[in-house]
């Protein structure tokens, strides 16, 4: 079906194209944003002013809900429990009563693992470090959390999804092969989003993506870090000075490599504000607006090993159950009692480490008509 989309979507007009593009992102948008993500995002506004003994209650009250949910709905987790008490587990510190879930387990055993079916599920995969894929089911009420705090994430610096203008450069191959004029972007009017081609950004090409930011004038820019670094290389090397300024640069998808970030900042006049999202397994870590990465506590549980490698607890994984995960990522902690100038009462984490060769992509809807980014 999808072969047949590609070649359908490759010889209508481009004009055409950008109403299938909104058409997708229509569908998205629906799965995305119900009744879940806007109590959520409510709910994260108000939680943001509370201080940390009601944050860490906020915490054990949600992993008690996932626990529970975990053992009545997957066979797994009802096995890997039995000689457990659930209920001894009170608060977030009692969570070492619990074994560790080891990358291994979770890919043997990712079938009984599940607690919702394919066909109501989003699906992720994830490469492993042997090659092997890992398909994460999340539910709609996953999603539409994730996707909250993502958006609250991005409130925090100035950008209001859905209300302003965005740019987003995408991984996926949407710009057909054949296509004879430099147009290397196509419209999501539905939540005021141009999607533009990661894969065509190169040097030859940065002048014409160039001329259209500047026309489109975008409130904000997510996407591939790798290919806004090559518009910043061509911007400060002609020296230009852009017609627009967003209020912020989030990059996702690959991770931000050190030369990157100095290099988007200059060019685009704006900070560059991390997330750390190369897994869909871990809890959500974000730059705050003094430059440290904090991980939110609202959004799951991370413990680390002697050796600094996370072990992760998802908040919204109701789909995969993630408990006590140990995902082979490595992170550096600051010194004991560090408090941010920030003011938030989320923990610091120095520096994330990934995986080697991690990759993600999203599977469902990946038709090549578009790519939504998150």
């Amino acid at each position: 079906m999808q072969i047949q989309q590609s070649q359908f979507y490759e010889k209508i007009p481009i004009f055409l194209q950008n109403i299938l593009t909104s058409w997708n992102g229509y569908r998205k948008t629906r799965s995305r944003y119900g009744n879940i993500y806007y109590s959520f995002l409510i709910e994260l506004e108000k939680h943001q002013y509370l201080n940390e003994k009601y944050t860490r209650m906020y915490q054990d009250q949600e992993l008690q809900r996932l626990l529970h949910h975990a053992i009545e709905r997957s066979p797994f987790y009802r096995e890997f429990y039995k000689d457990i008490d659930i209920e001894k587990i009170k608060t977030t510190n009692d969570m070492k009563l619990l074994p560790v879930l080891d990358r291994e387990m979770l890919l043997q055993n990712i079938q009984s693992v599940y607690t919702v079916s394919v066909n109501d599920a989003v699906e992720s995969e994830t490469s492993s470090d042997k090659g092997r894929v890992l398909k994460l089911l999340f539910t709609k009420e996953d999603v539409q959390k994730k996707k909250a705090f993502l958006d609250f994430f991005k409130k925090q610096h100035g950008a209001i999804n859905l209300e302003m203008k965005r740019a987003s450069f995408s991984s996926g191959r949407f710009i057909p092969d054949n296509q004879q004029t430099k147009i290397f972007w196509r419209d999501n009017y539905f939540v005021r989003q141009r999607i533009y081609s990661s894969y065509n950004c190169t040097q030859d090409n940065a002048a014409a993506y160039i001329k259209d930011l500047e026309k489109y004038k975008p409130d904000f820019i997510d996407g591939l870090p790798s290919a806004i670094y090559e518009l910043a290389k061509y911007i400060n090397r002609n020296k230009l000075i852009l017609a627009f300024k967003p209020v912020a640069i989030f990059p996702a998808g690959e991770e931000v490599q050190p030369h990157y970030r100095a290099e988007i900042e200059e060019a685009f006049d704006c900070p560059l504000r991390n997330r750390y999202s190369a897994t869909e397994a871990a809890p959500l870590i974000m730059e705050c607006v003094k430059g440290k990465m904090h991980y939110n506590l609202l959004s799951g549980v991370i413990e680390t090993t002697e050796e600094g490698n996370m072990i992760v607890t998802n908040f919204s994984s109701y789909g995969t159950p993630l408990i006590r995960c140990e995902i082979g990522n490595r992170v550096d902690l600051p010194d004991k009692g560090t408090v941010c100038e920030c003011g938030s009462v989320h923990p610091i984490f120095e520096k994330i480490h990934p995986r080697p060769y991690q990759q993600y992509k999203i599977v469902k809807g990946g038709s090549p008509i578009a790519a939504i980014l998150s």
